[in-house]
């Protein structure tokens, strides 16, 4: 059923999907749109490596540039630095927040490709069982091994 909308485009068009979708849902400020956008690199790969890969990766990319805009156009390195002196480390490590958050980013978006994913495999074998015409879903045949007349 969903195999069926979502087609398998292959790794790399699935991560340019994630790409996109993510700069898109990263307009709305809010985090954890991120993990949306990784649950569509799930719908348009077949293998949960791929998915969690193109999820990962494509948000990733995404956060990359967008903080490559922000210390092009923004003092972000200075602020950076800042967070990390409170946390009692060296100034000089303030790109690591910035690796850091990338880093978790790219998590969030690679476990929700794994996600997307797992509906996809959840829900499939529920839409072949129903797909039967005039069948019962819990019907079993007579002589079967499971069943009550015994």
């Amino acid at each position: 059923m969903l195999n069926k909308v979502f087609k398998d485009l292959g790794f790399v068009p699935a991560l340019v999907v994630v790409i996109v979708l993510a700069m898109a849902l990263q307009l709305s400020g809010v985090w954890a749109t991120m993990l949306v956008a990784g649950a569509f690199g799930g719908f348009f790969t077949r293998r949960y490596l791929r998915a969690f890969l193109a999820g990962f990766l494509g948000v990733g990319i995404t956060w990359s540039i967008l903080f490559t805009y922000l210390v092009v156009t923004t003092p972000a390195i200075e602020i950076a630095s800042f967070f990390i002196g409170l946390l009692g480390m060296s100034k000089d490590f303030g790109i690591a927040v910035i690796v850091i958050a990338i880093v978790l980013g790219g998590l969030l978006g690679g476990f929700g490709g794994v996600l997307g994913r797992a509906v996809v495999e959840l829900v499939e074998p529920l839409g072949e069982k129903m797909t039967h015409t005039g069948e019962n879903v819990d019907a079993r045949p007579e002589n079967s091994p499971n069943s009550d007349n015994e």
